[in-house]
């Protein structure tokens, strides 16, 4: 039973009592009777409302689930289209990374460019060649390695005077004399102020 329906018939009771309708509770019961009969109506126009709007989604439901399968299917196939182009690429990235392993295990030497000051990469096959070119500026210039006798620095003299340790006879107290205090006279004992009779050992 629709609610329009209960509201009808609550009304029928309601104008089965006799109610006087002059007097102030009529006039409130009769206004509430069709109040009630209104909200019964509209409850049952959003019920029509809401099933039908069930319906649809019903319906859209189903057709996104075909619309689904439809579009799975087409990207197996797809996929099952394109894996040789992929192998086919794997096997030219691997032929890549060969020749990349190659060139990475060959020793490079960095040398700055005379012409532009960049840094140039120079290979052993370069350095065979005597002759490499910087990629920045284009120029060719020489190149070799240097030897290591070249890279030795040269011993320097040592200019100093030689210096001799003294011991003195008379208070044992040691001290170092420098050649040319020996040469200039008589040196002395700075601990005890008496001349030196030594025997030197050069240092």
């Amino acid at each position: 039973m629709l609610m329009k329906e209960k509201a009808a018939y609550l009304k029928g009771l309601i104008d089965g009592l006799g109610i006087d309708e002059t007097t102030k509770e009529g006039k409130v019961i009769k206004a509430m009777s069709e109040l009630l009969g209104e909200l019964a109506e509209a409850v049952d126009a959003i019920d029509e409302d809401v099933t039908h709007a069930y319906d649809q989604i019903n319906d859209l439901s189903e057709e996104l689930e075909d619309l689904e399968a439809d579009l799975y299917e087409d990207d197996d196939t797809d996929d099952d289209d394109e894996e040789p182009e992929e192998d086919a690429e794997d096997a030219e990235d691997s032929g890549d990374d060969d020749d990349n392993a190659d060139v990475a295990g060959e020793p490079y030497y960095e040398v700055a460019c005379p012409a532009c000051g960049n840094t140039v990469y120079v290979s052993e096959d370069d350095l065979d060649a005597g002759e490499a070119i910087c990629p920045s500026c284009n120029v060719a210039f020489e190149v070799a390695l240097a030897d290591e006798d070249d890279d030795e620095a040269p011993e320097e003299p040592d200019d100093g005077p030689a210096r001799y340790e003294v011991t003195c006879p008379a208070c044992g107290a040691t001290s170092v004399v420098d050649e040319e205090a020996l040469l200039d006279g008589e040196p002395v004992c700075p601990a005890c102020g008496k001349p030196l009779d030594f025997e030197v050992t050069e240092e």
